[in-house]
């Protein structure tokens, strides 16, 4: 057993040195949403692990692959046995050879978040299949010893860095160790795959390892953000305090505001950042909150890279931010890159036209506050979407509302804004269209100038400021 296991199990026992301990009343004292998250609002990271081998179905490969019953709707574990052979022979461990990375740069990865628009980024460091992305000594079952030989965490950490935004990682094997059961005459039903297939291993002995992998995170690679999938309850609470009282700890030696996200009511409110998976809240919620989609749509929806795979267009994109953050919210994307370790064009296609229109129009998304009200329709069915800064209200339009006609908010009266209008201008144009306008009890009306031409196919924005 590594010297470094055993200061991780000690963890578990010994109580921690710092200002935060392991319980919920010390851990509340933590910031649970710091302000940088709310002016960063947008973030990216990926699903990549030994899942895109076989690139089928979804990310969670792993599992179907085992379920040689009427729960094989997809036909993952036919198509499995007819592929690779049968599950006596092949098993999930038999792809991470093949899971090589040749293509995988840290440094173009985070270029391209940063030219998306993304203010934080990272990776998924674990999924359910029990494989780490870091240089682990906690497992051998990890990229720099198997698979691609790198340290792909520690790679990003310091590429991400470098491009100026915050580091993020996600931890999705807090159910490892129930995920699958594997049948004894399966290839790797073995005590020396146990720390893979987590249920081979005791659960004492396998929370220990949960605890261990993700203290290791915390002290090599020190992310500004943690995310944990679901089923956070099938940790133990007292795993879970020790755990968050280390992160918070060697956050304060490190100088960091850092955030650990949790789903349902895995966490109390006071010590982490509530996240939505695939969805988001309709309306302004007082405390700040984080979604996560996926780019991967369709029939083939998938967070993982998978062939066929359908995805989201930019203006989806860019919509889903605008409605996310005039609720009060950030919004996390998720890409799919392949095994190789790169992404496919049509995804980069896609983020080049959202980070046009971060980088153009960001200065209603970024730094911005929640209005008094998140939105509305207007007449011809337009969503509309309000943020603030300062004296400034952004107003979002899905659609572009016309030229030379008269624009009515109702929603912005002099009493929501706060006070009365400076000026109504257009974003996105070489010269900031002026435009006329008349406020009163009934809102703001204005008129764009016909001489202006459509600034984005995507969403438009008009910039108003407050005296």
């Amino acid at each position: 057993m590594s010297l470094f296991f055993l200061m991780m199990v000690c963890y578990t026992f010994a109580g921690e040195k710092g200002p935060y301990q392991a319980d919920w009343k010390s851990l509340a004292k933590h910031t649970e949403v710091p302000e940088w998250i709310r002016d960063a609002k947008f973030g990216i990271y990926t699903h990549w692990g030994v899942y895109t081998v076989p690139a089928y179905e979804n990310e969670q490969y792993y599992y179907f692959m085992h379920q040689d019953s009427i729960y094989d709707k997809m036909g993952v574990h036919r198509r499995q046995e007819a592929i690779y052979g049968p599950l006596t022979e092949f098993g999930y461990h038999d792809f991470i050879p093949m899971f090589k990375g040749e293509n995988f740069n840290a440094s173009e990865w985070a270029e391209l978040y940063k030219k998306s628009g993304a203010r934080f980024a990272g990776t998924v460091g674990e999924h359910h299949d029990g494989f780490s992305m870091w240089d682990s000594d906690l497992t051998p079952f990890n990229a720099k010893d198997m698979g691609p030989h790198r340290d792909v965490v520690g790679e990003l950490e310091k590429a991400i860095r470098k491009a100026g935004m915050k580091f993020f990682v996600s931890l999705h094997h807090e159910n490892n160790h129930t995920y699958v059961n594997l049948k004894p005459e399966w290839a790797g039903y073995n005590p020396k795959y146990e720390k893979l297939y987590g249920s081979l291993m005791p659960k004492d002995k396998w929370l220990d390892m949960w605890l261990g992998k993700c203290n290791e995170v915390v002290d090599k690679y020190h992310p500004d953000i943690i995310y944990f999938d679901a089923w956070m309850d099938l940790i133990p609470t007292n795993y879970l305090q020790t755990f968050l009282a280390h992160y918070f700890n060697e956050s304060e030696k490190q100088n960091q505001d850092v955030i650990v996200t949790y789903k349902n009511e895995d966490m109390p409110a006071e010590v982490g950042m509530l996240d939505f998976e695939n969805s988001n809240p309709d309306s302004i919620i007082s405390k700040p909150w984080l979604c996560d989609y996926a780019i991967g749509t369709g029939f083939h929806y998938s967070w993982g890279y998978v062939e066929g795979m359908k995805i989201r267009t930019p203006k989806d994109i860019v919509h889903k931010l605008i409605q996310v953050v005039s609720n009060n919210g950030q919004m996390l994307l998720n890409l799919s890159p392949k095994s190789d370790g790169t992404f496919p064009q049509n995804q980069r296609d896609v983020m080049a036209e959202v980070g046009q229109w971060l980088w153009s129009f960001g200065e209603a998304i970024y730094e911005t506050r929640p209005f008094t009200v998140s939105g509305e329709t207007i007449m011809d069915g337009n969503k509309v979407y309000y943020t603030r800064n300062g004296k400034y209200v952004y107003a979002i339009f899905y659609e572009w509302p016309g030229t030379n006609m008269p624009v009515l908010l109702k929603k912005l009266t002099e009493k929501n804004l706060g006070g009365k209008i400076k000026s109504v201008d257009v974003l996105g144009l070489k010269e900031i269209a002026n435009c006329t306008f008349t406020h009163g009890k009934d809102g703001l009306s204005f008129v764009i100038p016909n001489k202006t031409r459509l600034p984005s196919d995507l969403a438009q924005v008009i910039k108003i400021e407050i005296e």
